[in-house]
C-alpha cells in the first residue's frame, strides 16, 4: 500500500498545499434538519436538470463518492488493498454545498486496515484540496459483519487520530445497513441509516430487493433505542434483475425496457414480473423494481416514529432520469 497511497499522491498533497479552497460552507450540525443527497458516479459532471433539482429543492449536503478500497487483485503485488473507481471532477461543484466525500470500503479490504489507514487519510485530504473542497465531514461506507467489526471500529478510531493532523475538528459519520442495528454502535458522529438494499434481489421469489417494508419492519425494536444520532437514507433509483426461464438469477441492470410491447414482454402473475419473449416463445423473466413516492413517504413515517430524535432525510442518488419519475410535491414531502 505504501508505494500506491504515498506516491502516487504525495505530488498532489504538494500541489494543492499551495492552493487555497474556495469552496468554504458553513458545516452543518449532523443534529440539524438538513436535505442531503448521494452522488455516486465515477465522473462529477451534472446537467440542468440535476442542477435544478438542488437548487429547487434547497439541498444543503451532496454525499460525494470518493473512491472505494478493495483487495488488490493482482496476488503477486505487495499491496493488500488499493483505491479503485475514482471520481474524475469534470464540472465544478456548486458553492451552496456541503460536500461530504464518502469512501466505500469493501469487507475484504477491511480486514487490512493497518495497511493503508494513514494513507487513506492523506489521499482524501489531497483529493479534497486538489478540489478545493473546504472538508468538515468524512462518511465511510462498508457492510461490516460481526466477522469483521472489530476491525471496521477501530480502522473508524484510527482515522479519525490521522485526519485529526489536517482537520482538526473534523466528523466522521459511518452508513448503517438495518442487519447492523442488532449489533453494536461504531463509535462515529452520527451513522447514515440506509433504508434501501432491504431484500436479496438475486432470489425469484423476493418481491422488491430495493425497498419493501415487511424487510424493514423487524428492524423497528433496534432503531428506537440504537445508542447512536442517525441520519435517513431512501433511494430514488429502480433496476431489473433478469433471471432464467429456469429462474435462476442472471444479471441486475438498469436498461430502460419498454413492458407494454407485447411483442417482447408477456405479464405473469405477479405485476413487476416479466417473461422476456425472443422469436415469439420465452426466452427469461424480467423483474422490475423502483419504489414509488407513497412507499417512501410511508417508510420514513414508520422510521420516524421509532426514533425519538429527529433523523434528517438524504436520497441516494442524484440521477435526473431516476428523479424524474417523482413531482416535485412528492421530493418536498420526502424531506420535509
Amino acid at each position: 500500500m505504501r508505494t500506491t497511497f504515498l506516491t502516487i499522491f504525495m505530488a498532489l498533497i504538494c500541489l494543492a498545499g499551495c492552493r487555497q479552497p474556495h469552496h468554504s460552507k458553513t458545516p452543518i450540525s449532523y443534529t440539524a434538519n438538513c436535505r442531503g443527497i448521494y452522488y455516486w458516479r465515477t465522473t462529477f459532471t451534472l446537467n440542468d436538470s440535476e442542477v435544478q433539482f438542488l437548487k429547487k429543492h434547497h439541498i444543503e449536503k451532496l454525499y460525494i463518492r470518493f473512491f472505494d478500497v478493495d483487495v488488490n487483485p493482482d496476488s503477486t503485488s505487495s499491496e493488500k488493498c488499493i483505491p479503485v473507481a475514482t471520481i474524475n471532477f469534470k464540472d465544478p461543484i456548486p458553492k451552496s454545498l456541503e460536500i461530504v466525500p464518502t469512501i466505500f470500503i469493501t469487507p475484504d479490504a477491511i480486514r487490512h486496515y493497518q495497511d493503508f489507514t494513514e494513507y487513506l487519510a492523506r489521499r482524501i485530504i489531497a483529493m479534497c484540496q486538489y478540489s478545493e473542497i473546504d472538508v468538515h465531514e468524512i462518511q465511510f461506507d462498508c457492510d461490516w459483519t460481526a466477522s469483521t467489526q472489530e476491525d471496521y471500529f477501530q480502522f473508524l478510531k484510527d482515522i479519525r487520530e490521522k485526519l485529526k493532523h489536517y482537520r482538526p475538528s473534523i466528523l466522521i459519520s459511518s452508513t448503517i445497513r438495518l442487519h447492523q442495528l442488532t449489533q453494536e454502535a461504531p463509535e462515529v458522529d452520527y451513522g447514515m441509516l440506509m433504508c434501501y438494499n432491504t431484500g436479496d434481489f438475486r432470489d425469484f421469489d423476493t418481491h422488491n430487493a430495493i425497498l419493501d417494508l415487511e424487510d424493514v419492519k423487524p428492524y423497528l425494536k433496534n432503531l428506537k433505542n440504537y445508542p447512536l444520532p442517525l441520519a435517513l437514507a431512501l433511494p430514488d433509483y429502480a433496476w431489473n434483475v433478469e433471471f432464467s426461464d429456469e429462474r435462476q438469477f442472471k444479471a441486475l441492470n438498469q436498461h430502460d425496457f419498454d413492458f407494454s410491447d407485447a411483442q417482447q414482454f408477456r405479464k405473469t402473475d405477479r405485476k413487476n414480473v416479466y417473461q422476456q419473449l425472443k422469436n415469439g416463445q420465452p426466452s427469461q423473466y424480467i423483474r422490475h423494481e423502483s419504489v414509488s413516492a407513497k412507499s417512501l413517504l410511508k417508510t420514513k413515517r414508520m422510521l420516524l416514529r421509532s426514533r425519538k430524535d429527529k433523523m434528517h432525510i438524504t436520497l441516494y442518488h442524484l440521477d435526473s432520469v431516476q428523479l424524474s419519475k417523482y413531482s416535485d410535491h412528492d421530493i418536498e414531502k420526502i424531506y420535509r
